[in-house]
């Protein structure tokens, strides 16, 4: 089911966005265990949110909950969100972002979007110049696992980290499915391409831990993609905090909102323009692309 791997290139926007912000003032710091707990209550509660849609005990989509998200993004428009007002959240020892982001990709199918957003050698492409390689590690057919590498310059501060995730993916019918996305591990690289390059050990850099879902509703002659990007990252000492909250809450929702562009772009660029008397083919769910078991995995997405 290698072609669910659409949310990891969201979660890579935001982890640039989220270290790159912090870097130029603060030291690394080491997870402990008390908020390594916080985050899996969090995220306990994120996937019980999926369940719900999943289900039926809530819309599937984001986009309706509210009156008005989804003819804004059916005219074109990109929708970014925080899950709370107060953003980023105090959990234990670090920070927790959620953002959720929807846009509307016409004249496809779910089945194609998945198909070129399994093109993991062509993501360095897709989100130039942030993705610097991505591979493919394993492909079971109902799970998969992947790497990425992403590196950027902010302030003549470069920041580069390598991590591995884990990929599940769920088709409810042949028009719905979800994806689900954690990080496995995530490693900070300092002097990156330099003599002196080499790794921090995992747990030990800014960025902790990344969850994402992702979702997709094949209609109107397109489909409609939401992203929902979970991250944690270290604190931020008190005394800081008023000159860094205003820019952690900016860098996440232009990371999602240049995520989804691109991925938009990416899509209907390899993709052929449907007559308007066809509409858009749903993907089979007996296909070999649709047959992926739950997992509970969120951003994706959504294990």
């Amino acid at each position: 089911m290698g072609a669910y791997m659409k949310v990891a290139t969201a979660k890579f926007a935001l982890l640039i966005g989220i270290v790159l912000a912090a870097t130029p003032i603060l030291s690394a710091a080491q997870l402990d265990p008390e908020t390594s707990k916080a985050w899996d209550q969090y995220i306990q509660s994120a996937r019980s949110q999926m369940l719900r849609r999943a289900t039926g005990a809530a819309p599937f989509l984001w986009i309706d909950e509210d009156p008005g998200r989804r003819d804004a993004v059916r005219r074109g428009e990109t929708l970014v969100q925080p899950a709370q007002k107060d953003t980023p959240a105090k959990v234990g020892r670090g920070l927790v972002f959620d953002w959720t982001g929807a846009a509307f990709f016409p004249n496809t199918s779910i089945r194609h979007i998945f198909k070129v957003l399994n093109e993991f050698d062509r993501y360095d492409e897709f989100y130039n110049p942030a993705v610097v390689s991505a591979k493919l590690l394993e492909d079971t057919g109902r799970s998969q696992r992947f790497s990425v590498v992403v590196s950027d310059r902010t302030a003549f501060i470069s920041t580069t980290v390598e991590s591995e995730y884990s990929s599940e993916t769920t088709c409810l019918d042949e028009r719905r499915c979800y994806n689900i996305i954690h990080s496995t591990r995530i490693q900070q690289i300092e002097n990156y391409t330099s003599p002196e390059e080499h790794k921090l050990a995992p747990d030990e850099g800014f960025l902790w831990r990344l969850y994402s879902i992702q979702r997709y509703e094949e209609q109107d002659g397109g489909v409609y993609a939401e992203l929902e990007t979970i991250a944690l990252t270290r604190d931020i000492p008190l005394e800081l905090r008023w000159l860094m909250k205003p820019i952690l809450r900016h860098l996440p929702r232009n990371s999602m909102l240049g995520t989804l562009q691109k991925t938009r772009s990416a899509v209907c660029a390899s993709e052929k323009p449907t007559p308007p008397d066809q509409p858009a083919q749903p993907a089979r769910k007996n296909e070999a692309e649709l047959t992926h078991a739950p997992a509970g995995n969120a951003a994706a997405t959504w294990r």
